[in-house]
């Protein structure tokens, strides 16, 4: 298992023993939005961008010309995984930031959305696709 999935797989634990407890749902979407960073950095990771061939978000960031590893992240999501899965990982981007930054009330409806997103874009990272 690498790294990223390793790192990422702990903060989806953590977002989903936060759900079950319903107390800290900010969190919850917040652990949810960073296992889901590792999960497509994870599947990506390396590849070419613009001609350049990127190991890490920091390259990318470099290839893009872009401020900030998140709006450099969001893009290349955008760009590389399906469009459905580039508007969840968008939305949890967005949530995070609201539960971090705006208010931690978040409801329950919110927090099983964050999962229900979390859980589409593991599936989109690691399953198997059959032919």
């Amino acid at each position: 298992m690498a790294n990223k999935k390793i790192h990422g797989e702990r903060n989806k634990d953590l977002s989903l023993q936060l759900l079950s407890e319903s107390v800290y749902l900010d969190w919850s979407i917040t652990t949810a939005f960073y296992s889901v960073i590792h999960f497509v950095e994870d599947k990506i990771l390396p590849c070419d961008v613009r001609g350049a061939h990127c190991v890490n978000i920091n390259e990318v960031k470099k290839a893009y010309k872009i401020p900030g590893r998140h709006s450099s992240r969001e893009r290349l999501v955008q760009e590389k995984l399906p469009i459905d899965v580039a508007t969840k990982y968008k939305w949890l981007d967005d949530k995070s930031r609201y539960a971090r930054y705006t208010t931690y009330k978040i409801s329950k409806c919110e927090a099983e959305k964050a999962k229900i997103y979390l859980d589409a874009i593991h599936r989109c990272c690691y399953d198997k696709i059959q032919s």
